[in-house]
């Protein structure tokens, strides 16, 4: 089984121009790990502050601008 999984990722590398028959350097793999990890954190924190935003206050700056004069009565 770990066969086919090496022969799958060698054939990803190869396809993305690397060649993994040359030993990889730890500061490539840290590179990877750290820039995988922050894009993984970033994507997750935009996904949850664009559900959940957290201002609940009605005085907050956000309501204030989009509120609509015509609409609405005295603030």
């Amino acid at each position: 089984m770990t066969e086919v999984l090496w022969y799958i990722l060698d054939l990803i590398a190869s396809a993305c121009g690397f060649d993994l028959s040359e030993p990889a350097s730890l500061f490539g793999f840290a590179t990877v790990v750290g820039s995988a990890c922050v894009l993984i954190y970033a994507s997750y924190r935009a996904l949850v502050l664009s559900l959940s935003p957290g201002e609940d206050d009605s005085r907050h700056i956000k309501r204030q601008v989009l509120r609509d004069k015509k609409y609405t009565d005295a603030y």
